[in-house]
């Protein structure tokens, strides 16, 4: 008879802890770290062997995705799979005596070269370092819209924090008034969602990333608004750091259509505005293509990103800019649309 054997790592025999979410991890899919560094991956199904790859991939580079890409494979990093497991009772299942797998499931590890893994490994002890926020402790529930829309009209984010916290059922809620029709309450919520998020992902980081992906989602389907989807994803960039920056890709190619630009612009402004660096690191050049021509409104934007980022290539398209126009400005210190003109934008450079 055979009998399931416990899962070990293939790279030096220990065996591993039962996958899970980690606070590092970048999909939904359950990981884990082994004690000699190895990252590994849990596939589910049994169809999803690329995305559990580029996962483990990803993990083991703390998340630099122009590193993970880079690597060669044998060279830079060890790729090996484990078949027939099982996650809910965390054993590898023998195979049947006529040869054939009984589970689909199968584990992932990436193990990158000792030089590539001392340098990974701070930033992901780092990543997986968890916080306990000092927030007062309720009772876990959901609230509804009027409830949840009464703590953001009196301000009582630590309440509304507190909520989210004990019930993250309660981000779908708050998504939903992302849809508002006033764009001040829309971008208010966009905020505090982006507040929240740093909050939840020191201790449920698979929130914050189903969360992301709902937003990038919804407004990339046609048969729903995008009006404060692309800007509360640019507000859980802003403030959960470098973490969730490869999106960023994903904001910049809603650039190309018309009816989206204000919406990325007002979250890459904000991006740049806390962390230019993680803006830098991705094709932002592409924005100049969009000045001439533009509304008052996008070339203004524009040009407060490119300020934030101390990038001059922008000087060369000052032709393409009226300085006497002017557009709405949306203060997130005052939470109101304030008048400027582009030449004191221009004045700045």
């Amino acid at each position: 008879m055979r009998i399931p054997k416990i899962p070990t790592c293939p790279f030096c025999g220990k065996p591993i802890a039962k996958p899970t979410f980690l606070a590092i991890g970048f999909s939904d899919l359950e990981a884990g770290i082994c004690e000699c560094g190895s990252v590994y991956v849990c596939d589910v199904t049994g169809h999803n062997r690329g995305a559990a790859f580029v996962e483990a991939l990803l993990i083991a580079c703390a998340g630099d995705w122009e590193l993970a890409w880079d690597l060669i494979p044998d060279e830079d990093y060890k790729e090996i799979w484990i078949e027939n497991y099982d996650l809910k009772t965390h054993t590898i299942l023998p195979e049947s005596s006529y040869g054939k797998r009984l589970f689909r499931s199968a584990l992932c590890f990436i193990k990158l070269s000792d030089d590539l893994r001392e340098t990974r490994e701070p930033k992901i002890k780092k990543l997986l370092q968890k916080e306990e926020p000092d927030l007062p402790k309720v009772e876990k529930r959901k609230l509804s819209k009027k409830e949840l829309e009464e703590l953001i009209n009196q301000n009582n984010l630590n309440l509304l924090f507190s909520y989210i916290l004990a019930e993250p059922l309660n981000l779908n809620v708050l998504q939903k008034f992302l849809y508002h029709p006033d764009p001040v309450f829309r971008k208010k919520v966009s905020v505090i969602i982006g507040l929240v998020s740093e909050k939840l992902v020191k201790i449920r980081p698979e929130k914050v990333l189903e969360l992301l992906k709902r937003l990038i989602y919804s407004a990339a389907d046609s048969a729903s608004s995008a009006w404060g989807a692309l800007e509360a994803a640019g507000e859980i960039i802003r403030n959960t750091k470098d973490r969730y920056s490869f999106f960023i890709k994903n904001l910049l190619a809603f650039i190309e259509f018309p009816e989206y630009r204000p919406y990325v612009l007002y979250a890459l402004y904000r991006i740049s505005e806390k962390s230019p660096h993680l803006l830098k690191q991705h094709s932002y050049l592409k924005l100049l293509n969009y000045l001439e021509g533009a509304s008052s409104e996008i070339q203004g934007l524009i040009l407060l990103i490119f300020y934030n980022l101390k990038s001059p290539e922008i000087k060369s398209y000052f032709d393409k800019i009226d300085p006497e126009k002017s557009f709405k400005l949306f203060n997130y210190k005052t939470y109101n649309f304030e008048t400027v003109f582009l030449k004191d934008l221009l004045k700045k450079f």
